[in-house]
């Protein structure tokens, strides 16, 4: 699906990690990230103290590699890389892999604010909007506990974030599956300057479409908190499959493409007029086709089977509150975080220039990163001047009421 005009290619040294020529637009990343350390769950309730994430470190010579630590939660080592639960995303700052990164240790666990300030403005980056990495996997079964280090890592996020001059905000974590427990908790991290609410795709083995989740729906609305889907090991049975490394990807996008079709296709936008919804570091070309696959399930083109009536359990679409998915894009309603490379001429004609965001997954470094996008994207001759300023950070900053 992806085609890209030759112009638009860049070496690799520049489109990825080159130094950037400073856009003469604000450039807002719609996707870093924190890389958590123990100093994190230092304001952990004291209730909690012994069950605080261990960090361990391994040596080199085991099936981790370089990826040499792991963290001790709730009895149980994650990254697990093998066997039941498969591998996850959880890092320990400290590994080989953390020490030969360019980015510091200190600039990923954000304990260096200026560390990360300088690594944007190497970038062309004005303001970046994190998220985290260890809460990219559902793995903590005790909600209670969960919620405790939300608040943890929240409190260590907005401490980050106030010593940076405004220019990084967070993505904000809250216990779902606690939904009183949760609304308290928007509201608190709206109150210490969130730019959104995180999700994953899937909480557990329950779809972001389940009534029990609208309450937290009408905060984010009433305090004008987007809710952010990012990619992420969001339902641990579909995790646990697999564990080669195309299952690791597949199990980390695929709650991302379900949440879409679960919040399009029941109407939450719609539901809840105030609400904002992103969808994070899956890339964007899949979107126009689930649009499509949508559009097929509201109106189905069977020439030879009646069309699907009410009857017994829910329904595949929710007649009362769904629209045309693309409108929502359109309308600034709905918004996706594509890629550099991507075939953004085709992704504009189906979902228009207001709902398209740009980011660099900084400081991971892995098959997401794109931390040369201000430049990758200056480089572009088949999007239009208007546009990429609007890719580079006019759409992020309405996302994120930035």
């Amino acid at each position: 699906m992806t085609v890209v005009d030759e112009r638009a290619r860049t070496a690799p040294g520049e489109a990825r990690g080159g130094p950037a020529a400073r856009s003469a637009v604000p450039v807002v990343d719609a996707d870093g990230h924190v890389i958590e350390g123990e100093a994190m769950f230092a304001s952990l309730e004291e209730a909690f103290r012994p069950q605080r994430p261990l960090p361990v470190m391994l040596p080199r010579d085991t099936a981790w590699g370089d990826a040499n630590g792991v963290w001790l939660i709730e009895g149980k080592v994650l990254p697990n890389i093998g066997g039941v639960g498969g591998r996850t995303t959880f890092s320990v700052p400290g590994t080989r892999r953390s020490l030969d990164s360019a980015a510091s240790v200190a600039d990923q666990t954000l304990e260096d604010v200026e560390a990360r300030l300088a690594a944007l403005d190497r970038f062309g980056i004005d303001r970046q909007v994190v998220y985290p990495t260890m809460f990219l996997v559902n793995a903590i079964q005790n909600v209670a506990l969960e919620a405790a280090l939300f608040r943890a890592y929240n409190s260590y996020l907005a401490a980050a974030c106030a010593r940076s001059r405004g220019r990084l905000r967070w993505v904000a974590p809250v216990p779902f599956r606690d939904p009183q427990a949760a609304v308290q908790e928007i509201q608190r991290a709206s109150d210490l300057g969130a730019a959104g609410i995180f999700t994953l795709g899937v909480v557990f083995d329950r779809h972001l479409s389940d009534p029990a989740f609208f309450p937290l729906y009408d905060a984010m609305s009433e305090l004008d908190l987007s809710l952010c889907v990012h990619l992420g090991w969001g339902a641990p049975r579909v995790t646990e499959l697999f564990t080669d490394a195309h299952s690791f990807f597949c199990s980390a996008t695929t709650p991302v493409i379900w949440s879409f079709v679960y919040i399009m296709a029941y109407g939450l936008l719609g539901r809840f007029p105030k609400l904002r919804v992103g969808f994070i570091e899956t890339g964007a070309e899949w979107v126009p086709y689930m649009v499509n696959q949508l559009r097929r399930r509201s109106t189905p083109p069977s020439k030879i089977t009646p069309q699907i009536r009410p009857g017994v359990g829910r329904e595949a679409i929710d007649r009362a509150f769904y629209r045309d998915p693309a409108e929502w894009f359109r309308a600034g309603r709905a918004f996706v975080a594509c890629e550099s490379e991507e075939d953004l001429p085709y992704l504009l004609r189906h979902l228009g220039e207001d709902g398209l965001m740009l980011a660099s997954d900084y400081p991971h470094g892995d098959p997401s990163a794109d931390e040369g996008f201000v430049s990758a994207i200056q480089r572009r001759q088949d999007v239009p001047e208007r546009v990429k300023a609007k890719l580079m950070g006019g759409n992020a900053a309405r996302l994120y009421r930035l």
